[in-house]
């Protein structure tokens, strides 16, 4: 918990520094969770909001997603109410408008669960996170971007936690 919380006020610390000249950018999408246990797999959907900055070789960013739609599996209904992480996303020299983000990060993940006849369950999961990405300009417009990113937000023993996100992203 206290690593996430460094994390941030690193983020906060390096995005308020002026001598940067990195462009800020905001990214918005739809996220399909995949929640994969012993027992099987659920996928709520969510709202995924992104807010960073990008340099030529790098990006990092504060993602907050909220689920939007909850899943169910056999009669188990899981809703994952909030997801924070911060991210950072090297971004190997490729030429040409399509650029490929491998992503490294800390993230929290809060999961609710509601079984008929048990009481309902609330637990967060913390953890590093690893993903992969790409993201294509927009020939006419260069500052906004498609963006497709797959993020293992959390692997444990039990549980395993990721995302899968297409969204827009627009440069500042």
């Amino acid at each position: 918990m206290k690593s996430l919380f460094y994390f941030k006020c690193l983020l906060i610390l390096v995005m308020a520094s002026p001598t940067l000249h990195a462009q800020y950018y905001l990214e918005l999408s739809p996220a399909l969770m995949n929640v994969d246990t012993t027992e099987g797999t659920t996928k709520p959907w969510l709202v995924d909001i992104r807010l960073g900055y990008s340099k030529p070789q790098y990006q990092l960013e504060l993602a907050v997603m909220s689920g939007v739609a909850d899943d169910s599996l056999n009669q188990l209904t899981v809703n994952v109410p909030s997801v924070t992480s911060l991210f950072y996303h090297y971004l190997p020299p490729i030429n040409g408008s399509l650029k490929l983000h491998l992503i490294l990060g800390a993230s929290q993940v809060k999961v609710d669960s509601t079984y008929p006849g048990i009481a309902d369950l609330s637990d967060s999961f913390y953890g590093m996170s690893y993903g992969i990405g790409m993201e294509e300009s927009f020939k006419s417009l260069p500052q906004l971007k498609l963006s497709l990113d797959w993020i293992q937000l959390y692997r444990g023993d039990q549980i395993n936690i990721n995302t899968t996100s297409l969204g827009i992203h627009y440069e500042f």
